[in-house]
């Protein structure tokens, strides 16, 4: 079973290989962004501009 020293243990190997770093802030920052458009579904950024 993992405790916190073994968990932090894991994070500061992770952090300190760059290749490891580099891919977990990428499917971290890409999961962000895939539950914030699920989240953001039917938002308009940017509304329409009728006739002028």
């Amino acid at each position: 079973m993992l405790n916190t020293a073994n968990l932090l243990c894991i994070a500061r190997g992770i952090y300190h290989n760059e290749f490891q770093w580099t891919l977990s802030k990428s499917y971290a920052f890409f999961f962000t962004g895939v539950l914030l458009a699920k989240k953001l579904v039917g938002l308009e950024l940017m509304p329409a501009v009728g006739p002028a």
